[in-house]
This record gives C-alpha cells, structure tokens and sequence, in this order.
C-alpha cells in the first residue's frame, strides 16, 4: 500500500520519554544543590519514588502549572526519603527548563527520517505541552523533517481523542487512507489512530504481547523495520 504521509507519535517513538525525564529529574538536584550520596539515597530508589508521585500529580495538570506539579513530586518525594533541602522552590523550575530543552532520541530516529523524507510528507502527533514538546524537537535537531506538528495543548484535543487526528489529517489535506501512524502506546496511538481508519504501526519498543483483540496493521520492535515496511 502507498501512503502519501507518515505521522509519528514523538514520546517514546522518536523521542526516549524516560531518558528525557530522567536527565531533568537528576539535573535539577545538581543545579540546586542537592546530593542524593550525601543524604544515603541512591538515583535508582529517589526515580522510583519520583515517578510514583510524579504520575499521583500529574493528573491534576488542569488546576496546577507543569513547574508546580514537579515541585509537588520533589517535596513528597524528600519527604519519603527524608532528604532536607532548603532549595525545593526552584527545583520545579530547574526541572521543566532541562527536561524542556532535552532531546534524547530513539536509536536510529536520524537515520529513518532521512531516507523517509525523501519519499513521504512526515508529520508528528503528540500529546503534551507546547512550550515542552516543541522545544525538544528542536533539542533532537529533527524539526526540519516534518510539515506539521500537532500538540494536544494547541488544539485542545488530546490522543486517543479522534479530533486531533482529523484535525493532522486537515491540515495536511489528506484522507485516512493515504497516511500511516506510528506510535508506542495502544491506549493512545493505536486507539486514536483506528478511530479515524488510519493504519498503525506498532512500535512495540519493550517486546511486549499484545490482547489478542489489538491488530495493527503492522508490528515493528525498532524504527529500521519501518524502511523495509515502506520503501
């Protein structure tokens, strides 16, 4: 089958979320002050407890900004471990400009857009914050690739939610049927993306079994799989 455009998810397709996520969390303990050897922590311990209250907060995102919820995840977080610092008001700030500024990438992301550029309109769709995702495409050197970038905030539609692919699909002028998506999560990428009948590739990154009831179109555990599915 031709397609006329691929659409990439960016977390954890082109972008390494947790590589990203953890080069903040542990940068802003170092711009700040605050040593995790000093206080008998170890990095491995201190993320897993950050990222319990992390993903606790972060679904209060309508009524605190990102910078408050990440100071919010620092003070529980200090307080589980019993880390006292007297420097906690700017760890969310610290936090949100190293994370915003951080473009970690999948392996071989560089060299797959190059060879797809020369034969498709690439685009992204991806949930997030503007002033995050954005930034971080640029951070990663990518931005050049792709003819638009769709984030849920500009919009007010987030994936699975059907509106934002259409809205992809607008702005680009085509149907669902001459594009391909790609993406890692089912909840969003592969739910959203057959809402609208368009054709997902599973960038099933962690080798992880399926339901039974989801069907791809296509299956990939790294991104050079793709070259060979369409070229």
């Amino acid at each position: 089958m031709h397609y006329e455009a691929i659409i990439f998810d960016l977390d954890n397709t082109l972008l390494n979320f947790e590589l990203c996520e953890r080069q903040a969390i542990l940068g802003a303990l170092e711009d700040c002050g605050v040593s995790l050897d000093l206080n008998g922590v170890s990095e491995t311990i201190f993320l897993q407890v950050f990222e319990t209250y992390n993903s606790k907060y972060w679904r209060q995102r309508e009524t605190f900004s990102p910078s408050e919820l990440i100071e919010m995840s620092y003070q529980s977080t200090f307080a589980q471990l019993d880390i006292q610092t007297d420097k906690i008001s700017n760890l969310g700030e610290s936090y949100w400009h190293i994370f915003n500024h951080s473009g970690a990438m999948e392996p071989d992301v560089n060299e797959v857009l190059t060879v797809l550029a020369c034969s498709y309109r690439l685009a992204v769709i991806t949930n997030g914050f503007v002033s995050a995702q954005l930034p971080r495409i640029q951070a990663a050197g990518i931005e050049h690739f792709f003819e638009e970038v769709v984030v849920s905030e500009a919009i007010s539609f987030a994936k699975p939610s059907p509106e934002i692919f259409h809205y992809a699909l607008s702005k680009l002028n085509l149907t669902p049927a001459e594009v391909l998506y790609i993406g890692d999560s089912l909840k969003h990428d592969y739910a959203g993306a057959t809402q609208v009948k368009i054709d997902f590739c599973y960038y099933n990154r962690k080798n992880q079994s399926l339901p039974q009831e989801v069907q791809p179109k296509f299956i990939i555990s790294e991104l050079l799989e793709l070259l060979e599915l369409v070229n």
